[in-house]
């Protein structure tokens, strides 16, 4: 009966933390943003190779992280997309078609 409870109680649990938290892996990690409405959508979501058509479907998620404390992960997204454009242009400018400029 003490299994029943302690899975009633994670089970629980989790669902607290899914409806109220966006988990957000990001090039630092995995961080918790909390949601601006309750629901079970963007639950998890990797960041690390978002780019400005991604964040224009996530709105919500970039929303919440807007209002939280973790604006640095927009930063860090949009860095590193920058940066992989300018490396495929840098690429493309000199003619090197290998996908990490590697022959």
């Amino acid at each position: 009966m003490s299994k029943f409870f302690a899975g009633m109680f994670c089970g629980a649990l989790l669902l607290f933390v899914v409806m109220h938290y966006h988990i957000v892996h990001g090039t630092n990690g995995v961080v918790l943003v909390p949601k601006i409405s309750n629901n079970l959508s963007n639950v998890y979501t990797d960041i690390r190779d978002f780019d400005l058509n991604d964040w224009r479907n996530h709105k919500t998620l970039a929303a919440a992280i807007m209002q939280s404390s973790q604006s640095k992960l927009l930063e860090d997204s949009a860095y590193n997309s920058f940066g992989q454009s300018m490396r495929q242009a840098v690429d493309h400018l000199f003619g090197d078609d290998s996908p990490n400029g590697v022959h």
